[in-house]
């Protein structure tokens, strides 16, 4: 409640224009046509990417134009201001109900070098505060055991062999019989999703579903 009185503070004293039509926005950086347009909630045709892990994966938003500007602007300008708006598409376009049923809110983790470069893990910052509100327990269950290569740069052989093996489950106890919601940043090929879904469900996991916040796949 603290959080919401500041932001609105905020854009009281320092007005943010919508990053889509470039007019006077809300409290939360947009006007409210551009993001009913924005976030949209859809799901992800698992059989489409040879993803067997995954039970199901939602993506909020689609990869491009301002929605892109912003998550590039967190992730290589360090520019975290962009959360709030970036957390809006979520609260706007993920209902309760599409989120039943889950225990726990588990990131896709960063690799701890990448994360002392970077100072932040952008899917934590968007997603956490959210997951409180959904009052799901955020569970920082997974660990990103060795460096790899951005997924982007590689083609589709080279991401499989690139994110192989990468992820481990640091607390399993925490994870055996429940049913996870899997978060992250923006989905490509899903592998990245479908690798940690593995070694979440052979650890013991129920369920894992799968939310990213953008996606250019269909």
């Amino acid at each position: 409640m603290l959080n919401d009185w500041l932001e609105a503070l905020v854009s009281i004293l320092f007005p943010q224009r919508c990053p889509v039509c470039r007019q006077w926005a809300d409290a939360k950086g947009w006007c409210q046509a551009c993001l009913t347009r924005t976030a949209k909630i859809r799901q992800i045709s698992l059989p489409l990417h040879n993803l067997v892990w995954l039970d199901a994966c939602l993506t909020v938003a689609d990869y491009s134009g301002p929605v892109q500007r912003l998550i590039r602007d967190m992730k290589f300008r360090r520019i975290t201001r962009h959360t709030v708006r970036l957390r809006q598409l979520l609260h706007h376009a993920v209902k309760p109900q599409k989120v039943q049923g889950m225990d726990a809110v588990v990131p896709v983790p960063l690799h701890a070098a990448r994360l002392r470069e970077r100072g932040f893990n952008q899917t934590a910052l968007i997603f956490r505060p959210w997951a409180a509100r959904q009052g799901i327990i955020w569970l920082e269950a997974l660990t990103r055991t060795r460096a790899t290569e951005p997924q982007w740069e590689l083609d589709l052989k080279q991401r499989r062999k690139n994110i192989k093996g990468a992820f481990a489950v640091t607390r399993p106890e925490l994870i055996v019989g429940k049913n996870i919601l899997l978060v992250d940043d923006i989905f490509t090929s899903g592998l990245t999703m479908e690798e940690c879904a593995r070694v979440l469900k052979r650890a013991g996991a129920a369920k894992v579903q799968g939310l990213a916040l953008t996606s250019g796949a269909r």
